[in-house]
């Protein structure tokens, strides 16, 4: 096997590790019931009213931005997007594990506000660890973010600035459907605010770590 598919299948399992991670982070937060990150509250909305499992429903939500990217780019499309259904598949297959039969989350129950919050962070912590580890693995991005990337490219906006936009409109989207469908609003708490001002931070502090890991393995592998 050459150097380079060694890479990029050293890529493709950190990739699936951060998924790994970020999704065991997302039950976590489910789970503590203080709110979700804005994409989770999304589909965790369609998951509601549609009585459907989370991790499914998280699939046909990044599908969506998937296939959008087809529709902008068209004839310009290039098939190694089409990695971005690896994400896909796994988050959605992964979150449904541990939100439905991972046995220490299903005795997961914390009491009372303190414990609640506890796990919330803990959920936070390791949401932005897997997407720290994604981000920098080299293989694909989820698509959503390939999609924000798209958009500021054709508007010339700042990447940062559309991903704002987009986490507003998860979670107008969220209370909207949440709103119709009679759910009630606790996908959207001080959680979601907690995690909107973190993350960044979080994702800041994690990265040299992460890369310097990363970088360090793939010098293994050219060596």
């Amino acid at each position: 096997m050459s150097v380079q598919r060694k890479q990029r299948l050293i890529h493709a399992v950190e990739m699936l590790a951060g998924v790994t991670v970020l999704c065991a982070g997302v039950t976590l937060g489910i789970i503590a019931g203080l709110g979700q990150t804005t994409s989770t509250a999304a589909a965790s909305a369609i998951a509601g009213a549609a009585g459907i499992k989370v991790g499914t429903a998280s699939i046909y939500l990044y599908g969506v931005f998937f296939l959008l990217q087809i529709l902008m780019l068209r004839s310009k499309f290039k098939w190694g997007r089409c990695f971005q259904l690896l994400p896909i598949l796994a988050h959605g297959v992964l979150l449904n594990f541990f939100r439905y039969r991972f046995a220490p989350f299903q005795h997961l129950a914390p009491q009372g506000y303190l414990q609640q919050m506890l796990c919330f962070l803990c959920g936070m912590g390791l949401i932005s660890l897997g997407f720290t580890i994604t981000k920098n693995c080299n293989f694909t991005n989820y698509p959503a973010e390939a999609f924000c990337a798209l958009v500021a490219e054709r508007v010339r906006m700042r990447y940062g600035t559309c991903k704002i936009f987009l986490d507003f409109a998860y979670v107008i989207f969220a209370l909207l459907i949440c709103w119709r469908a009679g759910l009630g609003l606790g996908v959207v708490r001080e959680g979601t605010v907690i995690f909107a001002l973190l993350d960044g931070v979080l994702i800041n502090l994690m990265t040299p770590a992460v890369r310097g890991c990363f970088d360090r393995l793939d010098h293994i592998l050219k060596t």
